[in-house]
C-alpha cells in the first residue's frame, strides 16, 4: 500500500464472551419462562383482587339472584366474585419448560367462568365470561423488560 495506512486491532475476547454466553442462555429458556410464569400468577393475584380483565375491564357484577344467595348462605361476607371461597383464584399454576411456559388451572368450572354460558341444572343459568387469563398490556411491558434484562445478566 502506498501513501500512509493505519491498522487497527481489536481486542474483542470479552465481547466474544459474553455472546458465547447469551447464545447459551438462547438454549435453555427455562429460566426465563418461569420468571414469566411467576409473574403473571402475581398478576392472576392482582386480577382476582381487582376483579377485572386483562384487558383492564371490570368483571360483570354478581346477579341480584346471585347477591340475595350469598347473603342468605354467608351473611354479610364480602360479596366478592369469582372468590367465593378462594378455590378456584388459588388453584393457578405454570409449568416451564426450554420451550414454553404454560399457564392454567385443573379446576374444571374455570372454563364456564372465563367465557361465560349456560349452567346449572337444565342450563337454567346464564353466566357472563369474566376473563381471568391473557397478558394485559402491562404484562407484555413487564415480560419485554423480564427478556432484556435475562439477556443482559
Amino acid at each position: 500500500m502506498t501513501g500512509m495506512s493505519y491498522q487497527v486491532t481489536v481486542d474483542n475476547t470479552s465481547m466474544e464472551a459474553g455472546l458465547k454466553r447469551r447464545l447459551a442462555q438462547m438454549d435453555d429458556l427455562t429460566p426465563f419462562h418461569a420468571m414469566v410464569g411467576e409473574h403473571m400468577l402475581l398478576s392472576l393475584d392482582e386480577r382476582f383482587e381487582t376483579e377485572t380483565a386483562p384487558d383492564g375491564t371490570p368483571w360483570q357484577r354478581h346477579a341480584p339472584a346471585t347477591i340475595a344467595n350469598r347473603l342468605a348462605r354467608f351473611g354479610n361476607a364480602p360479596l366478592t366474585i369469582l372468590r367465593q371461597s378462594g378455590h378456584l383464584a388459588g388453584s393457578f399454576n405454570y409449568r416451564a419448560n426450554a420451550e414454553e411456559m404454560r399457564l392454567g388451572t385443573p379446576v374444571v368450572y374455570a372454563a364456564i367462568h372465563h367465557f361465560g354460558g349456560e349452567a346449572g341444572v337444565n342450563r337454567k343459568v346464564t353466566i357472563p365470561p369474566r376473563p381471568i387469563l391473557g397478558l394485559s398490556p402491562d404484562n407484555e411491558r413487564a415480560i419485554n423488560e423480564m427478556a432484556e434484562d435475562w439477556l443482559t445478566e
